[in-house]
């Protein structure tokens, strides 16, 4: 799903500004822990907390999980992770010390930035974090662990192809029923291509109408991972959705990365059908590589 640059800045806004409320308030149960541990004490519903353990520890523990769990929300980092961590914190404090409080603010403020923690367990941090950093950094050193696997298919196909191009015939006084029954027959190859943009899926499927299982390539099987941004060719209506479908007919299998959907913000029921959703595409394609496919990313 596309984002328009003022969509991201945004969702950028909304962590950074949500984040500060959790970080000035775990600062503020460290450094002046007498505070919120007096207001613990004179709750109407204080004691629910307390019978664990004294309100000056609780607020200690708040506060560093507080801390914690807004720095990583600022910084886009186990986003997820760190928006569930404060909630968990924030839905124990709501309920002993807001409810049934004088005045009505605070509790609706809380309610408020649960909303908030909500939207970033179901999205991550969206854009411009460190999650969205690290999985690009993932994607370019699998690109670069796998340019010799790259490099060996090219020259696989490349002697395929010369080989195809070799007249084969010998001297007829050679030839014999016999020898022509003694010789190998080329085993079938499978094939794999790692996209990243849109655009990559005509090309694939152009190789992989080339690649025909009757060809010199003894294709038995062509699977296109989608990863990235490529994601978004196999939303239905999409410009790439014909070649998708060309695709299918030479008998292309797609699979789409689950991470990359996420990333991009894609329904998995608004893509076009038949198509298998990975969790982790780059994984996947580490094993196809172990189940003996060539592999070629584009």
């Amino acid at each position: 799903m596309e984002s328009t640059p003022l969509q991201r800045i945004s969702y950028l806004a909304l962590r950074l500004m949500g984040s500060l409320i959790f970080i000035m308030a775990g600062l503020n149960h460290l450094f002046d822990t007498a505070g919120p541990s007096a207001r613990l004490q004179k709750a109407p519903l204080g004691d629910l907390a307390t019978w664990m353990a004294p309100a000056e520890t609780l607020v200690m523990l708040a506060g560093i999980g507080l801390l914690i769990g807004g720095l990583a929300l600022l910084a886009g980092f186990i986003t997820r992770l760190a928006a569930a961590g404060l909630l968990a914190i924030l839905i124990p404090i709501t309920l002993t010390i807001q409810v049934a409080a004088e005045g009505s603010g605070p509790l609706f403020k809380n309610i408020a930035l649960g909303g908030i923690l909500l939207f970033f367990i179901a999205n991550g941090s969206v854009w411009y974090g460190l999650d969205q950093w690290l999985h690009h950094r993932k994607i370019t050193s699998m690109k670069t662990k796998n340019n010799h696997k790259n490099y060996v298919a090219a020259l696989v196909i490349g002697l395929l192809t010369l080989t195809a191009c070799i007249p084969t015939a010998l001297p007829a006084q050679t030839a014999t029923p016999a020898a022509e029954k003694s010789a190998p027959a080329t085993s079938a190859k499978n094939y794999a291509v790692l996209i990243s943009q849109p655009n990559h899926v005509k090309a694939a499927v152009n190789t992989a109408e080339a690649i025909t299982p009757s060809s010199t390539y003894q294709r038995q099987q062509f699977v296109v991972m989608a990863c990235a941004k490529s994601v978004e060719a196999f939303v239905k209506g999409s410009a790439m959705e014909q070649e998708i479908q060309k695709g299918k007919a030479a008998g292309v299998t797609y699979r789409i990365c689950g991470m990359s959907l996420t990333q991009f913000t894609i329904d998995p029921a608004s893509l076009v059908e038949g198509v298998e959703i990975i969790p982790n595409g780059l994984t996947h394609m580490f094993e196809l590589q172990a189940q003996g496919f060539i592999t070629v990313e584009l």
